[in-house]
């Protein structure tokens, strides 16, 4: 009988794979609309969502045996009925559910424990525990006490709204992360199957040149390209990172260093333009603004971030005397941008409907997609095998989309669920009364909890769940205190990623240590170390927003260079090397006049005190490039450059 039940759901996960990207291109090109149907986009999400569903339970079922695998396909047959069910009587439901009350209780009650197991078995316990205390609070909200105290709820009715109601489950998270997030990770699967992966490795390895510490460059700027398209810093390390870390440590890199520049590298990609993560679209639709107003804003702390990268591998190659590797497999220029011509012509034709057509994000990533597969297609004749788009690598690239994105839908439904609790018990009001209260007194000490509760949150969930929970409970708190919009969001956003990176649950870094031989915790702590200029980025966005490209040129200007400055302050401070050994005196001189250029010196002192500190940051610069001599020039004991280790 198992094998019966285990041969037909060889091909089945597959199958329904194929449904989720189908239904988001379906939705975003207004096919329903086209053949004269009318249709809610919950029908949709829902339809896609029982397929992601059934995904999840049929590939377990592929790995477990006898009883446990006739319970996972029932499982998967009732996530697909699920889909099914609320595609046809949505429209019924949400309208009339008093009218159907026992049919809308049972919708619910299957809706939330399907939903539950799946998140269960794609990113375990976190959002699943957040979930139950918000469903406590609504049923026995009465019992807290102070200005958090709610009204209680029947649990029938609770039930009922997550099953039916537009504002819970198959509401706007599920329908952002199923109609724009979806289709950009098909755009990104095709880029890669058309031969973009090999195009960013290529172009790496040419961007990285010939100086020292050139394996980390390379790692970095491959880690970049590569995350911005996955959004996933930990998928980035799994696939990068096996070629990029023996890279380094053969290089002569520790490895605790090479396994925390490729976390940091990865985790960075969420941030880079002008694809960024999942969450990124999920903002754009939150803030109900164009897509390129994120891309624009997130340019350049995207800059900072890997600038500040780079400059710490080139310190720390110059302090270790790490060699440059000479034998880097490098294809000419001119071939890799010959070869990677479908790769950029994908690319293009993303941004050029984004910015000079001003066409929306998902249609604009359908385009880009119509363009690769019908010259992809029409050339598959030509070139190596590995670049040639055939139907079958076509296919198998849209199977990739389905399964990749099962987690996103589960977790954004799970999301949609929290949110509307949040809503309907009125604590999402509360809280961010309380928050108001809280950030009237000190605004600084309002980011600093904030900033905390979302790394806290990070270590169990990932940025796109921190995401959508920081902007439904501390992102309106710091709006109604004057933070425009985008700011606020920005700051939630970098520091749900930052959990990545940041000790001790620094699931990134666990990543690229596992491969690197590294263990865990030195590792964390070396991408914090590596990556350090993010957790002071999203301060610059509240107090100094011309860093989000807000204000005129000059404001712009001054932050941007201002921050390049002094973040190599800081760094040569804390390498304790910039081209030559530093003293410990002029470490911490270096540390703390770059620390001081980053802060709002301006809220303290005024713009006349902090123009003169910026002054004096970029005069040592120049004096120690120029004429530094002395206490610079002279190596302490331990300072002189070590022997790469090996």
């Amino acid at each position: 009988m198992t094998a019966d039940v285990r041969n037909p759901l060889r091909i089945l996960p597959a199958i329904l794979a194929i449904l989720v990207p189908v239904g988001s291109i379906a939705w975003i090109a207004s096919v329903p609309q086209r053949l004269g149907i009318l249709i809610y986009p919950e029908q949709i999400a829902a339809l896609m969502l029982g397929a992601a569903l059934a995904v999840v339970f049929f590939r377990a079922c592929q790995e477990g045996r006898g009883l446990l695998n006739v319970m996972d396909a029932a499982l998967g047959v009732a996530a697909f009925g699920l889909g099914l069910f609320v595609f046809i009587r949505f429209p019924v439901l949400s309208e009339g559910s008093f009218r159907h009350p026992t049919e809308a209780l049972l919708l619910g009650i299957a809706t939330t424990a399907l939903v539950m197991e799946g998140l269960r078995r794609v990113i375990g316990w976190a959002l699943i525990v957040i979930f139950v205390v918000m469903l406590l609070y609504a049923l026995f909200g009465d019992w807290v006490p102070g200005a958090l105290t709610g009204r209680p709820q029947p649990i029938a009715d609770i039930l009922r709204f997550l099953g039916t109601d537009s504002t819970a489950t198959w509401g706007q998270a599920l329908q952002i992360a199923a109609f724009v997030v979806v289709v950009f990770v098909l755009f990104g699967g095709l880029l890669l199957a058309v031969g973009g992966g090999d195009f960013f490795t290529q172009l790496s390895l040419r961007v990285a040149g010939n100086g020292p510490g050139n394996t980390a460059k390379v790692a970095v700027t491959a880690s970049a390209l590569f995350g911005s398209i996955s959004g996933s810093a930990v998928s980035n390390v799994m696939s990068t990172g096996v070629m990029t870390i023996p890279m380094m440590r053969k290089a002569g890199f520790k490895p605790q260093q090479a396994g925390a520049i490729e976390a940091v590298s990865s985790t960075g990609g969420q941030l880079m333009p002008p694809i960024m993560g999942a969450a990124a679209f999920l903002m754009a639709e939150l803030l109900q603004v164009p897509y390129r107003d994120i891309v624009v804003a997130a340019l350049l702390p995207a800059i900072l971030y890997y600038l500040s990268v780079f400059v710490q591998i080139h310190f720390i190659s110059h302090r270790d005397r790490i060699p440059s590797m000479k034998d880097l497999d490098r294809t000419p220029m001119a071939s890799v941008l010959a070869q990677g011509w479908l790769p950029m012509v994908g690319i293009a034709v993303l941004l050029v409907s984004i910015f000079s057509f001003n066409i929306r994000a998902e249609l604009a990533a359908i385009w880009s997609i119509v363009a690769m597969v019908t010259l992809g297609l029409a050339t598959s004749f030509f070139g190596p095998e590995e670049r040639r788009l055939s139907p079958r690598r076509l296919l198998a690239a849209i199977v990739r989309t389905g399964q990749s994105t099962c987690d996103i839908l589960l977790i954004t439904a799970a999301a949609g669920m929290i949110i509307g609790l949040l809503t309907t018990t009125g604590l999402g009001f509360a809280l961010s009364l309380y928050l108001l209260e809280f950030g009237g007194e000190s605004l600084f000490a309002l980011l600093v909890v904030t900033a905390c509760v979302g790394v806290v949150l990070g270590m169990g969930l990932p940025t796109t769940g921190v995401y959508l929970l920081m902007a439904s409970l501390a992102a309106p708190a710091l709006t109604q205190l004057g933070i425009a919009p985008m700011q606020a969001h920005m700051f939630v956003f970098y520091y749900g990623m930052l959990s990545m990176i940041t000790p001790p649950i620094a699931m990134a870094s666990f990543a690229a240590a596992s491969i690197a031989g590294a263990p865990q915790l030195k590792t964390s702590f070396e991408g914090f170390r590596f990556g350090w200029i993010a957790y002071l980025l999203p301060f610059l966005f509240i107090y100094k927003p011309g860093l989000l490209m807000v204000g005129g040129a000059l404001d712009i200007a001054y932050v941007f260079i201002s921050s390049a400055a002094a973040l190599v302050l800081v760094t040569g401070g804390l390498v304790g090397h910039a081209l030559r050994p530093l003293g410990w005196a002029t470490r911490i001189v270096w540390t703390v006049l770059g620390l001081a250029m980053i802060a709002p010196i301006h809220e303290l002192g005024g713009w006349t005190l902090e123009y003169a500190i910026t002054a004096l940051g970029f005069a040592l610069l120049l004096f120690y490039a120029v004429v530094g001599h002395g206490e610079t020039a002279q190596a302490e004991p331990g300072q002189a450059g070590n022997p790469p280790a090996r």
